[in-house]
């Protein structure tokens, strides 16, 4: 992850920065420090991004160290690494450290899956043999994939679902499924999950990806005709491509 791509002002916004005087002979520490300054001056109480979660735990990490390599047992002797107090407004990020750390846990799974991606190809592959074992049709499968995750495999939501066909830890695991990112084992507990409803509901599509997408208990409890807003939606796309599939 680089210096310019975290500077980018689509990750944080754009600020006078003046860099202290404790780090004027050093590029790579005001660098540091207007980096830590951008994230430190992100919008009051907007969730963090994955980026600036991971500053907040490196940053942690080398407040952890500094003291390794002090010759002085006294805390107030010692010669840190990097002086917070100077490069940057660190008191900022405190307010946000539950934030921080929490994006950070959300997105630590994709974030170690980002170097092992599968092309589309490759899915598309996995869903054929899936359909095949579940004995559910292969353009059921794609059609949730993609308008759960768009095909991305490290796609994680606001609410923790997690993978191609968006499973939720707690289900994932009721499905036997050990890493969510991991497509092929997302893909067939998802396809075995949506091949229980639609026995659960006797074939009924409409009530099978409405418990997909709101939850049994949801559906069980209030039927589909008080379905909000984002189940309706959700049921349109999926049928929606699978008539185009159909026609095609």
């Amino acid at each position: 992850m680089s210096i310019e791509s975290l500077n980018s002002p689509a990750l944080f916004p754009s600020l006078s920065l003046s860099a202290p005087s404790a780090v004027a002979g050093n590029s790579h520490s005001r660098e540091f420090a207007a980096l830590l300054d951008r994230a430190a001056h992100g919008q009051v109480g907007s969730p963090p991004t994955a980026e600036q979660a991971l500053i907040q735990l490196k940053v942690t990490q080398l407040q952890m160290m500094q003291g390794l390599f002090s010759d002085s047992d006294n805390e107030e002797e010692r010669s840190p690494l990097f002086d917070f107090a100077a490069i940057t407004p660190f008191s900022l990020l405190d307010p946000r450290k539950g934030q921080f750390i929490d994006k950070y846990r959300q997105n630590l799974p994709s974030l170690q899956h980002a170097t092992t991606a599968v092309d589309r190809d490759q899915i598309e592959q996995m869903i054929d043999r899936v359909a095949e074992k579940v004995k559910l049709a292969p353009e059921l499968i794609r059609a949730v994939v993609a308008v759960e995750s768009s095909y991305d495999p490290t796609a994680v939501s606001h609410a923790g679902a997690q993978g191609l066909m968006q499973l939720m830890p707690a289900t994932a695991a009721d499905l036997g499924v050990k890493d969510s990112f991991d497509p092929l084992e997302n893909i067939t507990g998802g396809s075995r999950y949506l091949s229980r409803l639609l026995n659960k509901y006797n074939g009924d599509l409409d009530r099978a990806l409405a418990a997909y997408n709101w939850g049994q208990g949801n559906v069980d409890r209030h039927g589909l005709e008080k379905m909000p807003t984002e189940t309706r939606n959700y049921l349109v796309k999926v049928k929606q491509l699978l008539d185009k599939t159909a026609a095609a």
